[in-house]
């Protein structure tokens, strides 16, 4: 009997470190979905970078956003209705930092599936616009990444996709 309620202790004991753990988790998610408020142009998921879209970056700092999309390969992966054959890949994204605040801009190019090289344009200004393009060599622009550069939460809005 007590071997039996020190096995019940040990399984009590490792639910609750398991639902701590998924606390900041679901915050985390909570705090995502409740910055993209429905109707103000932002989708969660976008399906494709085009330009108009924009994208913000969570509150506080040490986190950053993807505004690409979900799925693998190019940054464009569904071609607009009327385009023949399949889509071209994207050779520039510019993007203008529209909200109040400073903002870093990573993006993520590659020669192929899985390769993942890193581009920076640190410091975004309000106001101020950045063009990003792969890296020499890359056939992919696969992502654009938003992060505050101080406490609140920064946007930017793609200007053109070439």
């Amino acid at each position: 009997m007590q071997e039996e309620t020190s096995r019940m202790r040990a399984i009590k004991k490792a639910a609750i470190g398991c639902a701590a753990a998924a606390i900041p988790a679901v915050a985390l998610l909570w705090t995502v979905a409740a910055d993209h408020p429905e109707g103000d142009g932002h989708r969660d998921v976008p399906l494709v970078i085009g330009a108009g879209e924009t994208c913000r970056s969570l509150q506080d700092p040490r986190y950053e956003l993807s505004c690409g999309t979900t799925a693998f390969g190019d940054v464009r992966t569904h071609c607009t209705s009327g385009r023949p054959g399949s889509c071209p890949r994207t050779k520039a994204v510019t993007v203008r930092n529209v909200g109040r605040i400073e903002v870093d801009v990573t993006w993520v190019s590659g020669r192929r599936e899985g390769d993942r090289r890193f581009s920076r344009a640190p410091g975004l200004d309000p106001g101020r616009e950045v063009t990003m393009r792969p890296r020499p060599g890359d056939t992919y622009f696969f992502d654009i990444i938003v992060r505050s550069a101080v406490p609140g939460v920064g946007a930017i809005r793609v200007v053109d996709v070439s």
